[in-house]
């Protein structure tokens, strides 16, 4: 079996090769078969050589993309806690708010704050369930919570000028416990403030590194690809040398 040298690579099979007709200028058959495996294994270094630049690169930007994956996973699950955290100081803070509000309704009588009272305490307890039902931004939650930090000042107000009665040191325990509930609240608000555009930016990092493996890797599989080839060919051409070896020594 023989095989004609062009300058463009050589990927061989077996069918590749045909016996050249009488006439066709050819090399000595050992001599050819000799330039076709040096012909795959310059591929195959130049290949090889490219392919373990390419695998560093590969792994490299997989290694940074993994680890903005996790850096910003680590902070959207301290985002969900804060969040948990929070809905729960508002339900909480609900439930204090409404016991308080019966508290004062208590022995309710025709004082001229009487319908503002009313008013005030709808308000509220609207905004409350508003706040804990419905899927919002930040900006607008921090809003309604604003909301209902002035409609309970006022709340207080009103109650203070009216006559002292046997519930208002309940009251007023609940009322400083709704305090702390929302500044607690408050807290888990800023903290989620802080921290949400660090999340942003490791997931657009992330983004960016995984935009840059996926155009890495299909060189990086191309490469793997052609340097099966040419070890399949070397191998194919390599095992024809050793049968013609194994032939002349027969001959002989």
């Amino acid at each position: 079996m023989i095989d004609i040298v062009t300058d463009s690579e050589i990927t061989a099979t077996s069918s590749d090769v045909e016996i050249p007709s009488e006439g066709i200028v050819v090399r000595d058959e050992i001599e050819l078969i000799d330039s076709v495996i040096a012909k795959h294994r310059r591929f195959l270094d130049e290949y090889q050589s490219e392919f373990l630049a390419s695998d560093s690169q590969v792994s490299t930007l997989r290694e940074l993309s993994d680890e903005e994956k996790r850096a910003r996973d680590k902070i959207n699950e301290h985002v969900a806690g804060l969040k948990e955290r929070r809905q729960l100081l508002y339900h909480q803070a609900k439930q204090c708010r409404i016991e308080m509000f019966d508290l004062i309704n208590i022995n309710r009588d025709m004082q001229k704050d009487e319908q503002e009272m009313a008013r005030l305490q709808k308000e509220v307890e609207m905004l409350d369930w508003k706040l804990q039902t419905t899927v919002m931004g930040i900006r607008k939650e921090r809003e309604i919570v604003e909301k209902i930090k002035k409609l309970s000042l006022r709340i207080e107000e009103i109650n203070d000028g009216r006559p002292t009665g046997g519930t208002d040191q309940e009251i007023k325990r609940l009322s400083a416990r709704i305090k702390e509930m929302m500044e607690e609240a408050d807290e888990c608000h800023k903290e989620l403030v802080s921290i949400a555009d660090q999340s942003q930016e490791h997931h657009g990092s992330f983004i960016e590194y995984a935009e840059q493996l996926r155009g890495a890797r299909g060189r990086h599989i191309w490469l793997q690809n052609r340097i099966k080839s040419h070890k399949t060919a070397v191998d194919y051409w390599e095992g024809k040398q050793r049968e013609m070896a194994a032939g002349g020594d027969n001959s002989d």
